[in-house]
């Protein structure tokens, strides 16, 4: 039975509208970590419960891939279900995580470096924490950016606030892609998920953003690391992307009759708009991240939930 304090934590889960993909594996791995914390004897067999918590986890979620990858890594193959197995795995996924970053900030600089530009315009949108950690820690490079504000949460203020501590920032509104992408050398977009075909999910505005940048031949690249591959896609199940609160977007109360609001917080956006991924796994094409990724990560052992 799940402890209540867990219950609590798989509803904060199901409704945080402002974490990303990082700090919603930290809330995972905490809820995880607080149910093991009412397991007395460390040696019990805790199959049930484990699988049990792993459902809810991924239906307060269902279309947050590196959830589903981080529950993979923490059960596959194991011997057995017990508080302190499941325990050393954890700390040794975060030992990995630490090694998938280092990786991934490694082929982001090279990526950067092989431009060979001293000047660079670029076009974000939302708020990625990885490629805005990324970007506080440069020292040595000039750059100008362009933030799409990203409605219907304004994400792409607080990756303006940030950035605009050491660079020349320009938020736009999500509208005026048109009027400055001549002024753009490079757009990059954060990943949610990485679906069988190579389509990207992504925050809201990620397509249309990509197609002008294509249009103009401008280089578009998305970066995350591998375990944003979504294993529902990749066992032919469905990815849903949710409708959201209507009042985020109007809040007067409307007339059945009148009109309809949708309200999507992330799109899906097909391969051929991308240049590439950069990943822990490499600069790639989006096939061959596919391929590289499908050897790296352990996907049979998501067939138990099929």
């Amino acid at each position: 039975m799940l402890h209540k304090n867990v219950v609590h934590m798989l509803n904060y889960l199901k409704y945080d509208k402002t974490s990303g993909a990082s700090e919603l594996i930290e809330t995972t791995l905490d809820i995880i970590q607080n149910q093991l914390k009412h397991i007395k004897d460390p040696e019990e067999d805790i199959k049930d419960i484990i699988i049990e918590l792993s459902m809810e986890i991924f239906h307060s979620r269902p279309s947050m891939a590196p959830i589903i990858n981080v529950i993979g890594f923490i059960i596959n193959d194991l011997e057995q279900f017990n508080k302190n197995a499941i325990l050393k795995r954890i700390e040794q996924y975060k030992l990995n995580n630490a090694k998938r970053k280092e990786l991934l900030n490694a082929n982001f600089k090279l990526f950067l470096d092989s431009l060979q530009v001293e000047h660079l315009n670029i076009m974000l949108i939302s708020y990625s924490s990885t490629i805005v950690s990324f970007f506080e820690k440069v020292t040595d490079r000039d750059y100008t950016f362009y933030i799409l504000e990203s409605r219907p949460l304004l994400e792409g203020r607080k990756t303006a606030e940030i950035l605009s501590s050491k660079y020349e920032v320009n938020l736009i509104t999500d509208s005026a892609i048109g009027k400055f992408i001549p002024n753009i050398n490079l757009i990059l977009t954060g990943i949610d998920s990485i679906l069988k075909d190579g389509s990207i999910i992504n925050k809201i505005g990620t397509y249309p953003l990509a197609t002008i940048g294509n249009l103009n031949t401008k280089k578009v690249y998305a970066i995350a690391d591998s375990f944003k591959y979504n294993l529902k896609s990749h066992y032919d199940i469905p990815v849903i992307i949710e409708e959201k609160p209507e009042y985020e977007i109007y809040s007067k109360k409307i007339k059945i009759e009148t009109f309809k609001v949708h309200n999507y917080y992330f799109d899906i956006t097909p391969p051929q708009y991308f240049d590439g991924i950069i990943s822990d796994l490499g600069i790639l094409s989006v096939e061959e991240f596919l391929t590289k990724v499908k050897d790296f990560l352990p996907l049979d052992w998501y067939r138990v939930f099929l």
